[in-house]
């Protein structure tokens, strides 16, 4: 379960219907996507920060379990997640 001002959102064309990024008022801080070709699942950490090198990148056994995943890192790093977030608000309205 995510932290009350983090929430599930789809942001890709899905057929499936499926939320595939945890957002945190109106930023994505984490994308579950599938590979086209082999159809596997990985997370795609910290999409908030602005440099790709920044980012991390976890494979998923599933959906289901990059789900509980992602919660589970959310969880561990919302503090560090609002405060970035918080920073990348203030640089943008400068």
């Amino acid at each position: 379960m995510l932290p009350p001002d983090f929430r599930w959102r789809s942001v890709a064309s899905r057929p499936d219907g499926k939320d595939d990024a945890v957002m945190c008022d109106s930023t994505q801080v984490l994308r579950l996507s599938q590979r086209i070709n082999a159809g596997s699942w990985f997370a795609t950490l910290n999409t908030h920060r602005p440099l790709v090198e920044q980012r991390t990148y976890r494979e998923c056994s599933s959906y289901e379990q990059g789900v509980i995943g992602a919660e589970m890192w959310v969880d561990r790093h919302k503090d560090r997640l609002r405060a970035e977030i918080d920073r990348l608000r203030l640089s943008r309205s400068k």
